[in-house]
């Protein structure tokens, strides 16, 4: 049986403004991967701002794990 990764219905910008503002509204509708340290967080993470080249944006925990992705351990997605 497979698993159904869901898709991410919020648009590049939405996803950035939400990033760089740090938006706690958006938590629980998409995480942060950040490529370069393999980490993912919530939206309203007060961890160092990732540089955009370097972040990805994914719509669920699954979804991070598949892309090989831990967890935060300062803001503790899931």
């Amino acid at each position: 049986m497979q698993t159904r990764t869901p898709t991410l219905d919020l648009d590049w910008q939405t996803c950035e403004r939400a990033r760089l503002e740090r938006d706690a509204a958006y938590d629980g509708k998409f995480l942060i991967g950040v490529k370069t340290t393999k980490i993912y967080c919530l939206p309203s993470c007060r961890s160092r701002t990732a540089l955009a080249k370097n972040v990805v944006y994914l719509p669920s925990i699954e979804a991070a794990k598949q892309a090989g992705l831990r967890a935060c351990l300062r803001c503790r997605p899931g």
